[in-house]
């Protein structure tokens, strides 16, 4: 029998894995740091089987003494052949992976050799199978994730804050009824997740698109809050390759969402006969408990490319809102410009949850039962730092401040000023105790040397830097300006505004009260104000300075939303992480590998990340700084 279970293929073989086998393997006693150290630079992919097996060798050679280095020592008989390794560190650490079975599915893809649409197999994971799962074998981590002892304390906050995305809701209907009540039934038992998109570069001249989700409330660092959904390579990518994917994630979010295993496949199909779902017919996925997608992530260019919302080059670029792009159309209304800062200038007729329900999906996500554009949110991440509102008005203060004399020759080289200005900041970053800091400031990273004055100037860096600076800049260049002039007065306020706002979020809760949240909108509307005088004292004086771009109209509608949820807990900090995590593994198993077969190696490598995460004390990563 076990010959002939051995032969078994597709839906077989995955209705053997289901039948009762022996429990794995548990860690030792007293599990040695070394092996956990090794396995996790092995799991991560930053060391092949072959390198722990022979560190471990030597290890054991110097008088080092665990089972577990033995273990890893010996494997492949020494390391004599290297051919095995992998093999047998598996046998001995995953003997049996007992979360996240993938799935194989037929997708459309580019041949990598031709260039010529084909059909490949792809591995997927899909969430209710994964839910299902780590209920079952991880019950603590389940609850953990998920965050179900604050269930009943979230929907009673979004219910008092009179959520539009409530409205229509199927997690609002009357199960006896069937008429909306605008209140969620089964507060207790519905689990409110966030799904996550963005593409990351693996190989220098290749990139994923990563997609992955998890519980809003969890406070666990990024490899552990969020799980791999699917991932592909955008070379082998066609128009239809993410619609078959997305045609089996929707199936599998509508399983979710009901808190059943499904009765029929995607698009309506019978269950395979034998497979694992015709097995689970029906069956609750988890003591009763449903999920709901009630946030989605990514940045900009993964909204208008990958989910088909207007493109921020568009002549109607926002969704939330009727705003229109004066760049690309000649007759804009009074207040409908996206360049309008000033609140009191401003005419936008909002979209809300009924608006965005008529307009129809534009991608299978939207259409899952409830889920509109209103669910996606904007990213502080992209929108304040990551070459965004920060960045442009952190590059024109240090550009009007290196470049005081105008353009021409200058009293002082403008590198002489900057570093002059960062030796201050770094004064300012022990001050501020800051956690994440710029270890340089060079010109470049401002304006571009040869062409100071051409372009308009931004900070070039990474996110918690950007914001960082912000804080620490701040006391340095409330020195250096006068605030009896009036350009340099509305300068401090802008940026002292921004950082009030920045401070604001990270220290109140996930829920504002009305008094906090008109907090928020006094801050933006000072910051607003002053940002757009600059924008035309700037333009009125010939200067490249005080930019206005589409990301200072996504922060009006980020504070906006802040009623409902404090963006900071949407923001894409530990999303980006997981991405870039991803991509860190991916480029360890791909070597060699096709394009179109990437994903049936990624993902095995994936799930023995997960299982050590899960099973091995000692192994997670340490719980870090949002920002980081």
């Amino acid at each position: 029998m076990e010959r002939a279970a051995k032969r078994l293929r597709g839906w077989e073989l995955e209705v053997e894995k289901t039948k009762e086998r022996p429990l794995p393997k548990g860690p030792d006693e007293n599990p040695s740091n070394l092996a956990t150290k090794l396995l996790k630079f092995w799991a991560h992919g930053q060391l092949p089987a072959t390198a722990v097996q022979d560190l471990a060798h030597g290890a054991i050679l110097d008088g080092a003494q665990s089972d577990e280095l033995g273990a890893l020592g010996k494997a492949d008989n020494w390391g004599a052949h290297k051919g095995s390794c992998h093999r047998d560190i598996m046998a001995h650490f995953c003997p049996q992976l007992d979360l996240c079975d993938s799935w194989e599915i037929t997708v459309p893809c580019l041949g990598p050799k031709t260039s010529k649409e084909t059909e490949e197999t792809a591995s997927i994971l899909l969430p209710h199978m994964m839910f299902w799962q780590l209920g079952i074998h991880h019950p603590e981590h389940f609850h953990q994730m998920f965050g179900t002892k604050d269930l009943a304390w979230f929907w009673h906050n979004v219910e008092n804050l009179e959520d539009d995305r409530l409205d229509g809701h199927p997690i609002c209907l009357d199960k006896r009824t069937g008429l909306d009540k605008r209140h969620v039934q089964d507060k207790c038992s519905t689990i409110h997740i966030f799904c996550h998109g963005d593409g990351a570069e693996f190989q220098s001249r290749d990139s994923l698109m990563i997609w992955s989700w998890g519980g809003i409330l969890n406070k666990l660092p990024s490899l552990q809050s969020h799980m791999l959904l699917a991932c592909y390579p955008k070379s082998a990518t066609t128009k239809q390759t993410w619609n078959t994917i997305q045609e089996w994630l929707t199936w599998s979010f509508e399983a979710l969402l009901s808190g059943h295993h499904p009765e029929v496949g995607p698009g309506d199909t019978p269950l395979p006969k034998g497979s694992i779902f015709e097995a689970m017919k029906g069956e609750p996925l988890h003591q009763n408990y449903r999920c709901t997608i009630w946030s989605i992530q990514g940045d900009h260019e993964f909204y208008s490319l990958v989910l088909g919302l207007p493109h921020w080059g568009s002549a109607s670029p926002c969704w939330e809102c009727d705003a229109m792009n004066p760049r690309v159309k000649k007759k804009v209304p009074l207040g409908k410009s996206v360049k309008t800062l000033d609140e009191e200038q401003q005419a936008y007729v909002y979209v809300d949850n009924k608006d965005a329900l008529a307009k129809g999906p534009s991608h299978p996500l939207f259409a899952l039962p409830g889920v509109t554009s209103r669910f996606v949110r904007g990213d502080a991440l992209h929108i304040l730092f990551c070459k965004g509102v920060c960045s442009h008005v952190l590059g024109s203060l240090l550009r009007y401040l290196i470049y005081h004399d105008g353009k021409g020759k200058q009293k002082k080289t403008p590198s002489e000023r900057l570093g002059l200005i960062f030796q201050e900041v770094q004064k300012s970053y022990k001050e501020t105790n800051a956690p994440t800091k710029l270890t340089n400031l060079k010109l470049s990273m401002v304006v571009d040397p040869k062409k100071p004055h051409t372009q308009y100037p931004k900070l070039e860096a990474k996110g918690a830097e950007t914001k960082y600076f912000c804080f620490s800049f701040l006391p340095v260049l409330q020195k250096l300006l006068n605030r009896k002039k009036e350009e340099e007065r509305h300068m401090l306020e802008a940026l002292e505004t921004l950082c009030l706002l920045i401070d604001f979020y990270d220290r109140t809760p996930m829920f504002l009260s009305s008094q906090e949240f008109e907090n928020s909108r006094n801050l933006g509307k000072r910051f607003f104000k002053a940002y757009a005088w600059l924008n035309k004292w700037a333009l009125a004086k010939g200067k490249k300075l005080f930019h206005i771009v589409m990301k200072f109209h996504t922060m009006h509608h980020l504070i906006r939303n802040g009623r409902f949820i404090n963006p900071r807990f949407t923001c894409n900090w530990k999303g980006e992480d997981f991405v870039g995590q991803v991509a860190r593994l991916s480029h360890s198993v791909t070597s060699g590998v096709r394009s179109t077969k990437i994903s049936t190696k990624i993902i095995p490598k994936y799930r023995v990340l997960l299982h050590l995460q899960l099973t091995r004390p000692g192994f997670s990563q340490e719980n870090i700084h949002d920002d980081e």
